[in-house]
């Protein structure tokens, strides 16, 4: 049933402009509020790590690395309920199908919050055995495991969080999630400076006011999204029925496409947790050194995840409105553009690595490594550029296979198997690591380039709809 007779007020926007003449100032009118948005959320766990390095204290710098690695694991079925939601809402708007988009957005919505609070009731007991098993030192084990356990609190807004600004990016509105996550980071980074150093009547809290931080500016940002979903001034204009009426079909048809991106982030991070276990073998100064240079290179990458969040909406209404042809044209625009602009920032990374990794006022040691790292990880930036784009791409058409098969393969043969090969049995350390994890990408880049030309992607539409008409 076509719902835009369901409509009550006057959209912002019935779909995206997708005509070929137009198609660079869709694209980036959609991708610059994605890239803020995604540099933003960034910020919040950047500016926790450069507070907690002027903390001048290894085994803080430590912990907030093992907890967000744990914290990443648990995101994985909001990942995955993210890219399915984005894909499945923008699909319908392109076919003018609102009332399709609500009922879609709707159950999503409702397993998020069933996922976030089953992961926190099940995470809070198993905290130290979690950090433990990451090969924590004994100094690390309990500040790690009380940062992660106040940190699960922001899961109860902030996860779903992740699946509800999918859904306003799939309608078309990347500006909305753009201004709830600058309101959130603002709120981080005063609250979390406030509450760590002290000020006024406040006492210094150190590490975990900055862990309190963190899940005060989560549940706002939390709170804003879903608030958008509901709003009658934004273009979904959802009710609360559409949370509570469950459907069997809409709800399979979720769970089969979210599925592969949930095993695809359940390798991910499992293959991040060995990841971060060998390299934890290296020595807490190398894994100081590790957390600082990933939030830097996170800084360098992220914008593309921004850029994969506006293509995989502008794939999902190209092919839900029957435009294969732009769909495919606007990928290939975003992903020249996206490898230009890595190539730049590679040079950069090789000049201004070490400089920038001083910023974070860490031991002389620390900062020496976490320099020589990032030089190294200018190898895999226009490596990082093809996978996301292309990934996101697949997502937005309801492929979420392809990344999986490509991803599990690469991390097992690639990542896990390149960082032992060179850090521990060549005995290179550090420079293995990232040495490995340029091979990785460079590898899931290649694998996602042959199956976009194979164009399969390009068919799961029609496909899904005859399914389940």
């Amino acid at each position: 049933m076509n719902g835009e007779t369901d409509i009550k007020r006057p959209l912002a926007h019935d779909r995206l402009d997708l005509r070929e003449e137009t198609l660079g100032r869709t694209i980036w009118s959609l991708a610059l509020p994605t890239v803020v948005e995604t540099l933003l959320v960034t910020m919040v766990f950047f500016s926790d790590t450069l507070i907690v390095g002027w903390l001048r204290d290894e085994k803080a710098l430590a912990a907030t690395m093992l907890a967000g690695l744990i914290m990443f694991f648990l995101d994985a079925p909001f990942f995955a309920l993210s890219a399915a939601a984005n894909s499945l809402v923008a699909r319908s708007w392109g076919q003018r199908d609102f009332d399709s988009a609500r009922r879609f957005a709707g159950h999503s919505i409702y397993m998020a919050f069933c996922a976030a609070a089953g992961f926190i009731i099940i995470a809070w007991p198993l905290s130290r055995g979690l950090v433990t098993v990451l090969g924590a030192s004994e100094a690390v084990i309990p500040l790690g495991t009380r940062y992660l356990r106040i940190l699960l609190f922001s899961g109860a807004l902030g996860m779903p969080m992740f699946v509800s600004n999918a859904i306003i990016r799939g309608t078309g509105d990347t500006k909305t999630p753009m201004i709830n996550t600058a309101i959130m980071n603002v709120t981080n980074v005063v609250v979390s400076i406030v509450l760590a150093f002290g000020m006024g009547v406040v006492e210094p809290m150190g590490l975990i006011g900055v862990a309190w931080g963190t899940v005060i500016a989560r549940t706002l940002g939390g709170a804003l999204s879903l608030r958008a979903l509901f709003s009658s001034k934004k273009n979904l204009q959802m009710r609360f029925a559409n949370v509570i009426t469950l459907s069997k079909t809409i709800s399979s048809r979720i769970v089969r496409l979210s599925t592969p991106a949930v095993l695809e982030r359940s390798v991910q991070s499992f293959g991040s947790l060995v990841f971060i276990r060998i390299v934890a073998i290296l020595g807490t100064t190398t894994l100081a050194a590790h957390n600082i240079a990933i939030h830097v290179e996170s800084l360098a990458y992220m914008p593309l995840v921004g850029v994969g969040s506006a293509i995989a909406a502008i794939v999902g209404q190209a092919l839900g409105a029957g435009r294969s042809h732009i769909a495919e044209l606007a990928v290939k625009r975003m992903l020249l553009w996206s490898v230009i602009f890595m190539v730049g920032l590679a040079v950069l990374f090789v000049v201004f690595g070490p400089v920038v990794a001083k910023v974070f006022g860490a031991t002389p040691d620390v900062v020496k490594l976490a320099g020589m790292a990032l030089q190294i990880a200018s190898l895999e930036l226009p490596c990082l550029a093809v996978f996301l784009v292309l990934a996101a791409s697949l997502r937005g058409a309801g492929d979420t296979r392809s990344p999986f098969y490509v991803t599990l393969v690469c991390s097992v043969l690639f990542r896990l198997g390149g960082v032992y090969l060179f850090a521990i049995t060549f005995g290179w350390g550090l420079a293995g690591v990232w040495l490995a994890t340029a091979l990785d990408w460079g590898m899931r880049g290649i694998g996602l380039w042959i199956c976009f030309r194979k164009g399969v992607w390009k068919l799961i539409h029609e496909q899904e709809e005859d399914k389940y008409a």
